[in-house]
């Protein structure tokens, strides 16, 4: 099976590892050449539906990319400089220099890295001084330190991974190699991406069961039989929509537990948000309160007990959170703040009630609207949406609006002809929209 690699980064660079992924012949690598390191969120984007694996040019752009959380460590990866890299470099510069060189000043590798590298060859008598990594990408501070180890007589050459350090040392007249990784280490890169991608299709394939239950469903039928049945036909409506999404199949064990069997490598962050949000819009909306949990399993016995393990872990009461159990010692709970896309509903709550003295029904509401209108992608709202959203009169959608505008929650934003005849609706959206949907990036 084709594995597809990313190869990210400046033309030069990429160039040198497309050579080198010649020679896998099971493996498709596109490259993605940028000239500042700011497009990359641009170019991942651009390449997650097509990419299995990325492999980074160097430890600068795979670190820009793991901290602005662009892509995971276990699917993506650089060509180390220590070891053949290193070595490779070094026999270069003896050549070159037509002498042995005692020492030199290097950045972008630890200094343990390279004592480990040196003593294991046991070439303990080259002296080094290795560049502070809290300067890494900034070239003007790293040739400077390279060009005072040199006038000190610390270094007799410098090594640098950096481009423009190297441009900037030629021209101060200072002895320099550049940095690049060897045909080796990218070569082990690649083989060890495409074991990735390979273990990453396998567990993918793992069975995986969502298992849904509702906790509070012998306090609702007390009340009113009737009224269970219609929750249960919007809950089952909601798991249908989401089997399909899913492609798995749905299957109603019990009274108010369903199982959704599918794969592991349908569920992604996105899913387990869905499945957080729709507790808190069953809580809000229907006074219901759900659950979820995921099993994963190698067959279908064993996802159904981890899934069935983590439903019985559940609590009526407690915040909003989704149990993911891959075996009875490795379970993870997830709420709504492990999620940035989604409302945090608990911590808006007590801002309303504290900050606005919002009641806990008007809180209510104010949760119920931003809910679903974050859902429908609705920034602005009319009693027409509000009474739809809550089942109710346009009457009683008004009211709410009104009491909420007075609260200086929404305002009054446009006004809108619905009708041919009779007088215009109005518009509202939310005062503070940070507060509830949180900075735009």
């Amino acid at each position: 099976m084709q594995v597809t690699i990313g190869v990210i980064g400046p033309s030069e660079s990429v160039g040198k590892i497309l050579k080198v992924a010649e020679e896998f012949p099971n493996t498709q690598c596109i490259p993605y050449i940028y000239e500042n390191v700011t497009e990359l969120p641009a170019l991942i984007e651009q390449g997650r539906p097509i990419v299995d694996q990325w492999l980074f040019s160097g430890i600068m752009n795979h670190m820009y990319a793991l901290e602005n959380d662009l892509v995971q460590e276990e699917q993506s990866s650089f060509p180390y400089l220590h070891g053949s890299s290193f070595f490779g470099k070094l026999l270069e510069i003896q050549q070159k220099e037509e002498r042995i060189i005692q020492s030199v000043s290097i950045d972008y590798i630890t200094a343990e890295e390279v004592q480990k590298a040196l003593s294991f060859y046991d070439l303990d008598k080259l002296q080094f001084e290795t560049v502070s990594s809290a300067l890494n990408g900034n070239a003007e501070q790293l040739s400077l330190v390279h060009e005072k180890l040199f006038i000190e007589g610390k270094s007799e050459v410098a090594i640098t991974a950096m481009k423009d350090v190297y441009d900037r040392l030629r021209k101060r007249n200072i002895p320099v190699y550049r940095l690049t990784p060897s045909y080796i280490a990218i070569k082990l890169a690649i083989e060890l991406l495409i074991e990735k991608a390979n273990s990453k299709r396998f567990e993918n394939l793992q069975m995986a069961v969502i298992g849904c239950q509702a906790l509070n469903s012998s306090n609702v039928i007390d009340q009113s039989l009737f009224e269970w049945k219609h929750q249960d036909l919007d809950l089952k409506k909601n798991l249908l929509t989401f089997t399909q999404k899913l492609n798995g199949s749905f299957v109603e064990v019990a009274d108010g537990l369903y199982y959704i069997y599918t794969t592991k490598g349908e569920i992604d962050e996105d899913v387990e948000a869905s499945l957080l949000t729709t507790i808190e819009s069953f809580k809000l909306n229907n006074q219901l309160e759900i659950g979820f949990s995921i099993g994963y399993g190698q067959t279908v016995l064993a996802a159904e007990q981890h899934v069935r393990y983590g439903l019985n872990h559940l609590k009526t009461g407690a915040e909003p959170s989704l149990l993911v159990v891959k075996t009875k010692n490795d379970i993870t709970q997830k709420v709504q703040s492990d999620f940035r896309s989604m409302l945090n509903t608990a911590a808006i709550r007590t801002v309303l009630q504290e900050k606005f003295h919002l009641t806990e029904n008007n809180a209510r509401d104010v949760l119920r609207i931003a809910l679903n209108s974050r859902r429908d992608n609705k920034q602005e709202f009319t009693a027409d949406d509000v009474a739809q959203w809550f089942d109710n009169t346009k009457r009683n959608a008004r009211r709410i609006l009104v009491e909420l505008q007075q609260a200086d929650i929404i305002e009054l934003y446009n006004k809108t002809q619905t009708t041919p005849r009779g007088r215009p609706s109005n518009v509202y959206r939310f005062k503070d929209t940070e507060l509830l949907f949180g900075k735009e990036e």
